[in-house]
C-alpha cells in the first residue's frame, strides 16, 4: 500500500479500497486461524469469520453513533457514514445518542 498523509480526513462515505480490503481479509484470516485452523481455505469458514465480522460490526453501531454525537459530529454527517438518510439514521440511533455518555467511558 502506498503511504497515506496523516494529516487526511476520513473520506465521506463508506469506501471500498486497498487498505479497507486488506484489512478485512487480514481479519477474515486471523479469525479463521482462531476459530477453525485445520479448515484455513473452506468457503463456509471464510463465510463464518465474514459474517462474525458483520455481526461485530452491526453491534457496535450504536455505540460509536452516540460517540460521534458526543463528538458533536451532525445527524447528516454520521447518516452519510451509514449510507442512510439524515431521518433513518435519527430514528434508529436517536435512543442511543440521547442516553449519552463520555467516549472515554468504559462500556
Amino acid at each position: 500500500m502506498k503511504a497515506l498523509d496523516p494529516r487526511r480526513s476520513c473520506p465521506a462515505t463508506a469506501t471500498i479500497d486497498e487498505c479497507s480490503t486488506s484489512v478485512f481479509d487480514e481479519a477474515v484470516e486471523k479469525l479463521t486461524v482462531l476459530r477453525a485452523p485445520m479448515h484455513q481455505g473452506d468457503a463456509v469458514t471464510q463465510l463464518h469469520a465474514m459474517m462474525s465480522l458483520v455481526a461485530e460490526a452491526k453491534a457496535r453501531l450504536p455505540r460509536v453513533v452516540a460517540d460521534a454525537r458526543d463528538q458533536e459530529h451532525t445527524w447528516t454527517a454520521i447518516a452519510q457514514q451509514l449510507g442512510v438518510a439524515r431521518m433513518s439514521a435519527m430514528l434508529r440511533y436517536v435512543r442511543g445518542a440521547r442516553n449519552r455518555r463520555s467516549p472515554l467511558d468504559p462500556d
